[in-house]
């Protein structure tokens, strides 16, 4: 072989994602594996992880000398969940925030709103291993009118369009992966004036504009009805909280792509007053019209942690176990864009992954009773016989 044709096949290599001879290789021994996509388990499959990524997957790999081994053969598999709505400046210090999401399983997270763009900063610190945590995408700072649902200390913006494309600039300046605009109130408010909003049409248009001009998609806290037509209108890809849409509003999500994100825990948890009752069957409304459900919590509202408590409200609103396991894997992954590294687990793909006890098709809960977690190929909780 010329240099001319191994440069050429080693850049092939990298391409494919695939290992290079030589890498190191750790197998993970699943005693039953969701894939996420078909609904079905395998059992007593290997996954072989090189380095960050995912080599194969199957039942053929021989485990060798100078392999390690990590036995997850009494527990379920399945890939590292993403939460697509959290706070990490909520409810904690960052870092204890961080590291409380990853260990229960969340190995990506959306941080969806913050005071001052700090919060990006310790993001980069996360994704480059500084503060151990979660994958984080995140939006910057909140971006409402002044005296509005996300008026924090002063961060209200005040006027016309030129101070909403503003702060849409300084978020995307300063690296946003998103942008957060809110809309509408909290759902008391929403569902006793279901066609009142905050942010005037010509705003929320200059947003998602301005959005759109630095390559960022809007997620809008936008619970209102009328709200949510505003925000079709405007072109805003998604919803950060459940929302009271009717069947005629959500197929119209449906055919426009939006999605929801609905954190019904934080919002409504079991409360049965007319407004949260409502919002609970919006959902399901949503849901039936065929719009994509993301996985979220609101992170900080909710506990950092406790996360996976989410799983068990959307399936006792009629959520099947899978599609709400999907919405906080290939889904979420798809919804913000990262599908073509995280959400499955497949060769190539980054090695995010997770184990549980039990089924977590017939029990939600099992999500709560993560027993290891791996990130990117590295270890971060771990219960399991763990030998070389």
């Amino acid at each position: 072989m010329t240099l001319t044709s191994m440069r050429v096949a080693l850049a092939l290599l990298a391409v494919l994602q695939v290992p290079t001879l030589g890498a190191q290789r750790t197998l993970i021994r699943a005693g039953r594996l969701l894939d996420v996509k078909s609904g079905t388990f395998q059992t007593d499959v290997l996954i072989a992880v090189y380095d960050r990524r995912i080599g194969s997957v199957g039942t053929a790999v021989s485990p060798a000398v100078g392999d390690r081994l990590i036995d997850l053969s009494n527990y379920t598999v399945l890939p590292g969940l993403i939460d697509g709505h959290v706070h990490l400046a909520i409810g904690g210090q960052p870092r204890d925030n961080a590291l409380a999401d990853l260990r229960a399983g969340f190995t990506t997270v959306v941080d969806l709103g913050a005071r001052t763009t700090r919060l990006l900063q310790i993001r980069d610190s996360i994704n480059a291993g500084a503060i151990p945590g979660p994958r984080v995408l995140a939006a910057g700072i909140w971006i409402g009118r002044k005296d509005g649902v996300c008026e924090f200390n002063g961060i209200g913006i005040a006027g016309g369009t030129d101070g909403f494309r503003a702060r849409v600039r300084e978020n995307a300046g300063a690296g946003a992966d998103v942008i957060k605009a809110c809309v509408s109130g909290w759902p008391a408010a929403s569902f006793a004036s279901p066609n009142e909003y905050e942010l005037p049409d010509s705003v929320l248009t200059a947003i998602v504009q301005e959005s759109r001009r630095a390559g960022k998609k809007v997620i809008a806290h936008d619970i209102s009805r009328g709200g949510v037509r505003a925000a079709l209108q405007a072109g805003v890809s998604g919803l950060a909280h459940a929302a009271y849409v009717d069947s005629a509003i959500a197929s119209e999500m449906q055919r426009n792509g939006m999605f929801m994100i609905p954190t019904l825990t934080s919002l409504t948890g079991d409360d049965t007053s007319p407004a949260s009752v409502a919002l609970r069957d919006a959902v399901r409304t949503a849901y039936r019209a065929g719009v994509q459900l993301v996985f979220g919590t609101d992170g900080g509202v909710l506990p950092h942690g406790q996360n996976a408590s989410e799983f068990a409200t959307l399936v006792k609103i009629g959520i099947p176990a899978l599609d709400a396991i999907r919405a906080a894997t290939i889904d979420a992954a798809r919804a913000f864009g990262i599908a073509d590294s995280v959400g499955t687990i497949a060769p190539g793909m980054i090695a995010d992954l997770i184990a549980v006890e039990g089924d977590p098709l017939s029990d939600p809960t099992a999500l709560q009773r993560v027993q290891f977690v791996m990130k990117a190929g590295q270890t971060v909780r771990a219960r399991p016989d763990d030998r070389r």
